[in-house]
């Protein structure tokens, strides 16, 4: 089969074409298709193996092992060459160890042949249409977005060539990363993401976006490097390179390379202590952003973190990886109560979110793991809509804080009524994310062993202070009160294609929504039932309550929208303790001085302080990491 291979290269031939155009409009053109035929490829895969799920492929492929190693060795001279430059030892070190240990590999690894090079299953389904899709359509975001961004932004030079050359590349990346079996070639993939994600998060060229880039590098190099040694030795042990035979070769020779694998996934799915770097990647334009926090990137974490879900049942590393995944999952959680920029929110919650999928992993029943799946689903499709309707709101009002978008309703109709999609599917039922948090819940309860109390606590505060910043922002969206702003005035430059791909998106949440039930059923159970021997499905009681919360889906946006059209009255003469108002809300305050009531939310900064939180997170976590190894060693 041919196809899986076209599919991953289809968007770096495209990105290849869109680096070598001048034209704007003609590379608009050329990238919008490779975002449309890549998508359309994963659909096709998707039809033409479903019959056949699980599917496994071999393909001889001539010569891996010198191609390989010469990729990896081209990776790390470019690291290497932007440390020289830039003066950055550290990346410079981590380069060097880079070749040694790609030098090294081919040692342990050579002769050794994977019996299956190719893996499609439904979690691999899964990500490919997260990737084509979801990712397809950030493509085409990007194209009007990042033309509004050179205008607004002209002392940036203008690479508008490269950004879409190494956007695309990055798809092409996570696709092979996903549907490789092989461990070599999944980490030559995995590597692309990392070099594809540093010139992304450092497009400004400015101070802070080079050093955010080289934060993420320095760490997604050392996840890659633990990801190599735990091939080294897994080849070198089990004399097998192969994903799927990670279970078959006996706990204590998977011990050391799972434990190394593991690692790499935290690292990429920006777990505690390595949240920083993605956190950092925030300084890039938004397209950027929704692309890392949606379907690729952290993405490929946790994705790898669930492949290797099977062997972490009942270990030390699997319960380390948990207790991990919950520690990020509620520290995340708690510094968004007191963030005020948009993107921060957003970046911090898809901090906690993967958390909390990376608890389903460690842990790794099969109910834990269809909790992860609907997480990973809803959370592509949500985040990806945010970062877009955030980004094209910040034109219009010229603001990421939230506070600035009270009322935007009525200001930008359009784009409010994504955000409050977006923000509907990460936390208001029926969305995967709130069922799928209810489940994991459940699965807590129902074990035995001494960590399930600690968890379902966790849990429970952690999911209640998400509800608490994405309440918070909701409110200040679908205000009323504020005087309003001509309607439309603020969306002048809304292109068409950033609203042709947020508003896919929200039917796509939508639809998701509504089929909840089927993928429960026609997808996810199959994958349980195959990879663990039993299946898990929601009971009929959840799935009627399901459909009947499906209207408000469709009911409350509805409502929302035809306020906005209707326009609403500026207040006045509202009651003040007695002070008369003016239109607006001027009041005389002492000694005859106009004031304008505010209306502010609160933060709590106090309480849920960003320095304190994220250092003690970070503390407990590197405790835990060592804990991990140490536990293996022994």
């Amino acid at each position: 089969m041919t196809l899986p291979i076209i599919l991953t290269a289809t968007p770096c031939v495209f990105g290849l074409i869109a680096l070598v155009i001048r034209d704007y409009r003609l590379r608009r053109a050329v990238v919008t298709i490779a975002a449309l035929i890549q998508a359309a490829l994963a659909v096709l895969l998707t039809i033409q193996v479903w019959p056949s799920l699980p599917l496994r492929i071999t393909m001889q492929i001539p010569h891996l092992d010198q191609f390989l190693l010469g990729g990896e060795l081209v990776l790390a001279a470019y690291f290497a060459i932007r440390a020289v430059r830039t003066k950055r030892l550290l990346t410079l070190l981590l380069a060097i160890a880079q070749v040694v240990v790609a030098l090294v590999g081919p040692t342990w690894t050579s002769g050794i042949e994977a019996q299956t090079t190719i893996v499609i299953d439904q979690l691999t389904i899964l990500m490919v249409l997260v990737i084509g899709i979801v990712g397809g359509l950030i493509v085409i975001y990007a194209t009007g977005y990042m033309h509004t961004f050179q205008e607004e932004h002209p002392e940036v030079r203008d690479r508008r060539r490269t950004f879409s050359f190494v956007f695309l590349v990055f798809l092409g990346g996570m696709y092979g990363l996903v549907l490789a079996n092989d461990l070599r070639i999944m980490l030559f993939f995995w590597e692309i993401t990392t070099w594809a994600s540093f010139v992304l998060i450092g497009y400004n060229e400015d101070k802070v976006s080079q050093k955010n880039a080289f934060l993420a590098l320095n760490l997604n190099i050392l996840g890659g490097l633990a990801f190599a040694i735990g091939i080294i030795v897994l080849a070198a042990t089990a004399g097998t390179v192969d994903m799927d035979k990670l279970g078959t070769v006996g706990a204590a020779v998977a011990a050391i390379p799972v434990a190394c694998m593991a690692l790499a996934g935290l690292v990429k799915a920006a777990q505690l202590p390595f949240t920083p770097w993605l956190l950092g990647a925030m300084v890039a334009p938004t397209p950027v952003s929704a692309l890392l926090h949606s379907s690729t990137m952290v993405k490929a974490g946790v994705f790898l973190l669930i492949r290797l879900a099977p062997v972490l049942v009942g270990t030390p590393t699997g319960l380390v990886v948990a207790l991990i995944g919950i520690l990020t999952f509620i520290v995340g959680a708690f510094i968004a109560v007191s963030r005020r920029n948009a993107k921060r929110i957003l970046a911090l919650s898809t901090v906690s979110n993967l958390g909390l999928i990376v608890v389903c992993a460690g842990i790794g029943t099969p109910q834990l793991i269809w909790a992860a799946f609907f997480l990973i689903l809803f959370h592509a499709v949500a985040k990806a809509l945010l970062f877009m309707a955030v980004g094209s709101s910040s034109f219009g009002t010229g603001s990421l804080d939230i506070e600035d978008m009270g009322g935007l309703i009525v200001k930008q109709p359009r784009i409010a009524l994504l955000l409050v999609i977006g923000i509907a599917v990460m936390f208001v039922a029926p969305f995967g994310m709130l069922i799928s948090k209810w489940t994991a819940m459940e699965a807590f309860i129902n074990m035995t062993s001494w960590i399930s109390p600690v968890m379902v606590v966790l849990l429970a505060f952690g999911s209640a202070t998400t509800v608490l910043f994405w309440t918070k922002w909701l409110g200040l969206l679908i205000r009323l009160s504020d005087p309003a702003a001509p309607r439309g005035l603020l969306e002048d430059k809304y292109s068409g294609a950033e609203f042709l791909s947020q508003s896919s998106l929200a039917i796509l949440a939508i639809l998701a929504c509504v089929t909840f039930p089927f993928i429960s059923h026609y997808v996810v159970s199959p994958f349980l039932l195959s990879a663990y021997g039993q299946a898990f499905t929601l009971d009929q009681g959840n799935v009627v309550v399901t459909v009947l919360m499906v209207v408000m889906t469709v009911v409350i946006p509805w409502l929302l929208l035809t306020i906005s059209r209707r326009g609403t009255k500026r207040l006045s003469g509202a009651y003040m303790s007695g002070r008369p108002t003016e239109a607006g809300l001027v009041f005389k305050g002492t000694a005859g001085v106009k004031k304008a009531v505010e209306l502010r939310s609160y933060y709590l900064v106090k309480y849920f302080d960003e320095p304190w939180l994220l250092r003690w997170g970070i503390f407990l976590s590197i405790i835990l990491t060592i804990t991990m190894f140490g536990t293996v060693l022994i």
